[in-house]
């Protein structure tokens, strides 16, 4: 006899925006040693924020609602949305979301929005997003009730860059909602 329990696990998952706007590092690079708890990560491309050419990333723990894509091994390419902890190390952000799998220029994980089409892409749209957006509030609050995006660009300017890069349009109009202006700056709230 075969169970067919649905026990309700789910993964809570982060907007994008949440996750571009938390990282202290988002970088593009391969592995270059696994070991238990941990592996060595060889940047070659820094997306946001700066740090060593070679740091060390904790190994999330898989669970039945967040595996990993692929087993991690030397040569693996990934884009990667990292926090630093207090010792040193880096972590990625929302365990499998913050680590995303390269393979001869195209991503590998069927869940990721297809918008999200190739490196370049991806890269391009994340700089665009980090340039023109500050985020405010408690990032760490699980319902992200009182967070908010702001912008010093007018929304006729931000809507011309969403023609630009396709990530980029998809984080504005999918993740981030609707907008208040005053003479400052533009302000959007998260789409939640």
């Amino acid at each position: 006899m075969i169970s067919a329990s649905n026990y309700g696990f789910k993964k809570h998952i982060l907007p994008y925006s949440i996750v571009i706007s938390k990282a202290d590092l988002i970088v593009d690079g391969t592995i270059s040693k696994v070991s238990k708890n941990e592996y060595e990560f060889t940047i070659s491309q820094f997306i946001k924020g700066k740090s060593g050419s070679k740091i060390k990333v904790s190994i999330w723990k898989e669970w039945i609602c967040d595996p990993r894509i692929k087993e991690l091994k030397a040569g693996q390419r990934l884009i990667l949305f990292l926090e630093k902890t207090a010792s040193g190390i880096f972590t990625p952000i929302n365990d499998s979301t913050g680590e995303i799998y390269v393979d001869n220029d195209t991503f590998i994980d069927i869940f990721l929005p297809k918008e999200f089409s190739n490196p370049t892409i991806l890269k391009k749209g994340i700089s665009m997003f980090v340039q023109n957006f500050t985020v405010y509030g408690d990032l760490n609050d699980r319902f992200l009730q009182n967070v908010y995006f702001a912008s010093n660009k007018s929304i006729f300017e931000i809507y011309k860059l969403t023609e630009n890069n396709q990530v980029f349009k998809f984080l504005i109009q999918n993740e981030i909602g609707k907008y208040v202006t005053n003479e400052l700056s533009l302000s959007y709230r998260l789409n939640n």
